[in-house]
């Protein structure tokens, strides 16, 4: 079968059929529709300090965690990079070490991880997050 990566030893195979099969599934997964990530974006960071990161009022991040109104594509892509964002902090940090990270200057960002998830998204300040965690920075 085709391989998506190299795998370790400690990584078993992975086959794009299998990946694929599972994607079809993905749609209907509960916990990831617009209204349930608004909702735990609203109940781990709040909404007066969410909103102005996915770009919207607060009135309207209200509105898709009650269900009463739904965001376009490009609101569902903000909604989950943001998502993905909290998740790793999460992991990575304590709720003070993660306000404190994502507000200071970082070196390997070349600015602190809130500007840079503004301006590029949360790729970069991710990799940022993962990299502390292996205590690498480069």
């Amino acid at each position: 079968m085709e391989q998506l990566q190299e795998t370790s030893a400690e990584e078993p195979a992975l086959s794009a059929t299998t990946v694929f099969a599972s994607l079809a599934e993905l749609r209907d997964a509960p916990g990831y529709s617009p209204k349930e990530i608004a909702t735990r974006l609203i109940d781990s960071l709040g909404a007066d300090a969410a909103a102005p990161l996915l770009g919207v009022s607060v009135q309207l991040l209200g509105r898709w965690a009650l269900g009463q109104d739904a965001p376009d594509a490009g609101g569902r892509l903000q909604l989950a990079d943001l998502d993905a964002l909290v998740g790793h902090l999460h992991c990575a940090f304590t709720p003070a070490q993660a306000m404190h990270w994502m507000c200071s200057p970082n070196v390997q960002l070349g600015s602190r991880p809130i500007d840079v998830y503004r301006t590029q998204g949360s790729a970069p300040v991710i990799g940022a997050i993962r990299a502390h965690g292996r205590g690498t920075f480069g």
